[in-house]
């Protein structure tokens, strides 16, 4: 799909959703593929970095509406890639919680630039803030629809 004019009024926007965060999920996945990560893990290293509470991996499939198992995959390979450290609960021996290590730190500042270049390069930043808010809302009505 190269030709703009390929869209209209007939397109469902189901199906421009999908097309827009498939490209948006190939763009970062490719700038992120020389440190040895994808989207997923990128999205789990910025959500352990702003969370003020360590998460475990069953925190990332609920925020990120994922199985357990793509988590525990993910988080395996961050942790074999010295992203993430996992350390035993005290209180319950199954759970493991997650912490950046400095390498999955130094990271942060790098997957911010690869949004905010896939960001400006889309116009994004230049979307008002009534949109955002719209787009904001549509999502957490789709939420509800499927809980």
């Amino acid at each position: 799909m190269n030709d703009k004019n390929e869209f209209d009024n007939t397109s469902p926007l189901g199906a421009l959703l999908f097309i827009f965060h498939k490209n948006q999920h190939n763009y970062i996945s490719d700038s992120l593929e020389k440190y040895d990560l994808n989207i997923n893990q990128a999205l789990f290293l910025l959500r352990m970095y702003y969370s003020e509470e360590y998460l475990c991996q069953e925190d990332l499939a609920d925020t990120f509406y994922l199985t357990k198992g793509a988590v525990a995959k993910s988080i395996k390979k961050l942790e074999e890639n010295g992203f993430v450290l996992r350390e035993r609960l005290d209180n319950d021996k199954r759970k493991y919680i997650l912490i950046l290590s400095s390498k999955g730190e130094n990271m942060i500042p790098i997957i911010q630039e690869i949004n905010n270049d896939w960001e400006s390069k889309m116009g994004l930043n230049e979307l008002d803030k009534e949109f955002m808010e719209t787009l904001k809302d549509l999502t957490s009505k789709a939420i509800e629809l499927n809980q």
